[in-house]
């Protein structure tokens, strides 16, 4: 199990024992870990150390304690805390005034010492794919992380940061033959299916010129339309509708998570962040080289880590394609101008039998119309008047006549010309045991006789 350590803000540093560690790690995403534990006598000293803006070091790397929560837990007491890399923490304070004006060419490094500046923290870029600069307008006069989150968006990079030290470059990854197979060494693998950001036209204004682009898929699903792209820097309709093809979603994103198992005999697979694998799982038709996207690892050895693969995305051509697929199909069984199944589509076959009296192809289905006072239909006349009779009011409860002496209602007509004759006094209140002991005097009268 790896070592969890704490440390104040006033610099007492503790060992923190007896408490287990979920640690999150995605691509361009927080780095978070979240703990758990009960006061011990081995852990006395650190336990109250759990608190906000404390700093948790966990497999040499700083968290920063931004949720804490101390609770009983029968007898003892039970404390939970989640944590960010520091990194994400010391950038989101930091405020960049400075602002690099009017628009200008800049190279990423450019770029880096601009928004870092002051941070303290250090870069390395992996140049390899990238371009030489991009246009900005006004870049600054933000945080360092945003800053550093709007440079990955235009370079088209990730970063990954260990310590003090942030890395970028196109891709960290690395290309293995790491597999991971259903029914071998993963479990509980599921397929998720994101249609939420699915448009299938959009629209460019540059400058004096327009272009618009509508993706196959709206054949399939209609013209369902995407934010506009506004840039007086395209001056011509073909780089314009380029731009256009690249920022139109028109695909479906499939996400796969799963759980690893690790098998001694095989030897253990060091699979990382960003790591490209290979996934085969039969049920789900799947058998593509994947990237890593996010790990999920405990500080527990026997527990299994968790993995979220990226998305394996379905182009539109390959949607087109199945549609028209099923399309045919579905034609060559329903007619579609009845809309009913196309008699020659069914056949039976030579050697089939059924019961006696029994041939589904002569079966004679009776068809029922609604019932009416005078006619029987659905259900009987008779069951029509009575249903008729039925009032409800506006709440759709069932309205009850009150009875009367000729009439049943809530009670029957009877018991209403029994209740008629308790002759109530002039206080309004019945003296029930008055009632009993008389009646229990008569019936003792008349048993005497």
């Amino acid at each position: 199990m790896k070592d969890l350590f704490i440390r104040s803000l006033a610099g007492q540093f503790e060992m923190l024992t007896d408490f287990s560690t979920t640690r999150k790690n995605a691509i361009n995403n927080q780095k978070t870990i979240d703990v758990t534990g009960v006061l011990t006598d081995r852990n006395q000293h650190a336990f109250p150390l759990v608190q906000n803006e404390n700093f948790l070091i966990y497999d040499e790397e700083e968290y920063v304690i931004i949720n804490s929560s101390i609770k009983p837990f029968g007898t003892k007491i039970k404390a939970t805390a989640s944590a960010i890399h520091r990194m994400f923490v010391d950038l989101d304070n930091m405020y960049i005034y400075d602002v690099i004006k009017g628009e200008k060419a800049l190279s990423i490094d450019d770029m880096l010492k601009f928004a870092l500046a002051g941070t303290g923290y250090s870069y390395q870029v992996d140049t390899t794919g990238l371009a030489k600069s991009v246009t900005v307008e006004n870049f600054g006069d933000s945080r360092s992380l945003a800053l550093l989150n709007s440079i990955a968006e235009k370079f088209g990079v990730e970063y990954e940061c260990v310590n003090k030290t942030i890395y970028i470059a196109k891709e960290i990854a690395r290309y293995t033959d790491n597999q991971l197979r259903y029914a071998f060494n993963i479990k509980e693998p599921s397929k998720d299916i994101d249609t939420s950001s699915l448009k299938t036209y959009i629209r460019g204004f540059g400058k004096n010129i327009t272009a618009e682009y509508k993706s196959p898929l709206a054949e399939v699903f209609g013209v369902w339309h995407a934010d506009p792209v506004r840039d007086d820097r395209y001056t011509d309709k073909e780089s314009l509708l380029a731009r256009l093809k690249s920022e139109l979603h028109d695909r479906i994103d499939i996400s796969i998570t799963l759980t690893y198992v690790e098998l001694q005999s095989l030897g253990i697979q060091d699979i990382r962040k960003g790591d490209y694998v290979w996934c085969i799982i039969e049920p789900f038709e799947i058998d593509v080289q994947i990237r890593v996207v996010q790990v999920e690892d405990y500080s527990d050895p026997s527990k299994s880590p968790k993995y979220t693969l990226g998305s394996i995305t379905r182009k539109s051509t390959d949607i087109i394609s199945d549609f028209k697929r099923t399309q045919r199909t579905v034609s060559k069984i329903v007619d579609s101008d009845t809309g009913k199944i196309r008699e020659s589509s069914i056949k039976i076959g030579s050697n089939t039998t059924f019961d006696p009296g029994y041939d589904p192809t002569k079966l004679n289905i009776p068809q029922y119309g609604l019932a009416s006072a005078n006619s029987d239909g659905l259900m009987s006349s008779a069951d029509y008047v009575k249903l008729a009779n039925i009032l409800v009011g506006p709440d759709g409860k069932v309205i009850v006549d009150l009875a009367s002496e000729v009439t049943n209602g809530l009670m029957s007509s009877a018991d209403f010309i029994k209740l008629k004759r308790i002759i109530m006094p002039t206080t309004g209140d019945v003296d029930m045991q008055s009632i009993l002991d008389r009646i229990a005097a008569l019936e003792a009268k008349v048993g005497g006789q």
